[in-house]
């Protein structure tokens, strides 16, 4: 039988299809540089999430326009001024790192184009800040994860802590974590500094050897843990190391430690082998491991979720290419069905939980879920 189109739905259809348009979302990663890897995994979990669902429910399509930042602040807020000037984007996802981030929030804020941060976990990415959110929680909460870790679950009371103080992530969590762990009655027996970049620890090593700690904290990137791990195991150190999500965000940390990682704890954003809680994280877990025969990245998820929060938000605007409006959706939602989990939003922040994961046979095991 064949199908009639009455001539009103006909028009319908055609009137339909003459207003849809195409809505931008800018990305700004970090695709080529140092922390190349982490944008990596960030933009294949983002363009999944694209290719899942790339229409809104006005018919309009959704299309990702991509800048490189080059693992650099300056070019991530060339990015921004680019994608808002020049692409007429209606929101930004990026630029990944929390110093990134930072370089181009005022950008954003002035031109009143909602940034959404997959893992920018600083403090201050949002703070005094009305169009930056963020689907991952902040610094404050992961360092205090970490020390209740060591101190209840590790029973560790004493503790060497590395910090990078060319990022602002890792200050941010040292701190955190300082004050927190002697709130527990752990004590700091000694604080080293290092610099992204830097490749040679051993004499650093060798000074923490002589104290024999029992518990290393170092809140630091992929390139520089991987080195850490592989020159201490070589000098002998065996006090447990606990990290932080950026440890093991690049597998040049795996690649670089080998066995050296072998039993190294890490708070981090997102385990593939924590328990799923939303039907969309079921079935993109289910969808993307088909695709790509590799665990979700918890980069890639987050960076998914930060699209599909804008998604979310835009489907709630008469017009979803009126920034002001979809802004106001990002920051209103609540209890969101995300890849990732459930995801509430608070002044910006995202409320949810921290999953503790312990390296084991050269992957990550998944331990135990701390909910905020």
């Amino acid at each position: 039988m064949k199908k009639i189109i009455t001539l009103g739905v006909a028009t319908a259809m055609m009137a339909s299809l003459a207003i849809a348009k195409e809505v931008k979302i800018g990305v700004i990663l970090p695709m080529s540089g140092p922390i190349g890897g982490f944008g990596q995994s960030a933009h294949k979990g983002l363009t999944f999430a694209n290719e899942m669902n790339h229409t809104l429910k006005n018919g309009d399509t959704v299309k990702l326009v991509l800048v490189d930042n080059k693992s650099d602040k300056i070019e991530s807020a060339n990015a921004a001024s680019k994608l808002i000037s020049d692409d007429k984007v209606t929101a930004i996802i990026g630029a990944l790192t929390s110093t990134n981030t930072m370089a181009m929030t005022k950008i954003a804020e002035e031109a009143k184009v909602p940034v959404v941060a997959p893992v920018a976990t600083n403090i201050l990415v949002t703070k005094r800040k009305d169009y930056v959110s963020r689907v991952c929680f902040s610094d404050a909460f992961q360092g205090t994860v970490a020390a209740n870790f060591a101190i209840k679950e590790l029973k560790e009371k004493e503790a060497v802590l590395i910090t990078d103080v060319k990022l602002d992530y890792s200050i941010g969590i040292s701190k955190v974590f300082s004050t927190e762990y002697k709130k527990l009655g752990g004590n700091i027996v000694q604080r080293v500094k290092i610099n992204s970049g830097d490749t040679d620890f051993k004499a650093m090593l060798s000074n923490i050897k002589a104290l024999n700690p029992k518990l290393i904290f170092f809140p630091i990137y992929s390139a520089e843990a991987g080195l850490i791990a592989k020159q201490a195991k070589q000098l002998g150190i065996t006090a447990k190391f606990l990290g932080t999500d950026g440890m093991t965000a690049d597998k040049i940390f795996f690649e670089t430690a080998g066995d050296a990682a072998e039993g190294f704890y890490g708070t981090n954003l997102f385990s593939s082998d924590a328990p799923k809680t939303t039907d969309l994280s079921k079935k993109y877990d289910k969808e993307f491991t088909a695709k790509y025969n590799e665990p979700v990245h918890p980069f890639g998820v987050l960076s998914a979720d930060s699209y599909n929060v804008i998604l979310n938000a835009m489907n709630q605007c008469k017009d979803p290419t009126n920034s002001i409006c979809v802004n106001e959706k990002i920051r209103a939602t609540k209890n969101f069905q995300g890849a990732s989990g459930i995801i509430s939003l608070e002044e910006g922040d995202a409320v949810r939980s921290a999953v503790i994961n312990q390296i084991v046979n050269g992957k990550e095991k998944f331990l135990t879920l701390v909910n905020p």
